[in-house]
């Protein structure tokens, strides 16, 4: 990917919860309003890296993350370290791992 493509690229902010209710339905949205990650992610509109069902969804979480402003990104390593005891970068390489 040339480097004019990967800069032009902006942050694409979590869902709110009614967007979640919107797009997804009552049962997701009822599910994911109880859970802390989501609940924290879609109240602030700040990614924050955890266990994805997919590779392929925590890789496109972390190239979100990654677009993130430093003060963004240090909010939500502040959240990480509350929830799971290590950063952002920290938790991605965990995960990886687990998908191997």
């Amino acid at each position: 990917m040339s480097r004019w493509l990967q800069s032009s690229k902006k942050y694409d902010k979590p869902y709110s919860l009614d967007e979640i209710k919107e797009n997804y339905g009552e049962d997701t949205y009822n599910k994911l309003k109880s859970d802390p990650v989501h609940k924290w992610r879609a109240d602030n509109g700040i990614e924050l890296i955890h266990k994805e069902p997919s590779l392929k969804e925590l890789k496109r979480i972390w190239e979100n993350w990654n677009l993130m402003s430093d003060d963004m990104k240090e909010k939500s390593d502040k959240k990480s370290q509350e929830l799971f005891g290590c950063t952002n970068e920290e938790n991605y390489k965990k995960l990886l791992e687990e998908y191997k």
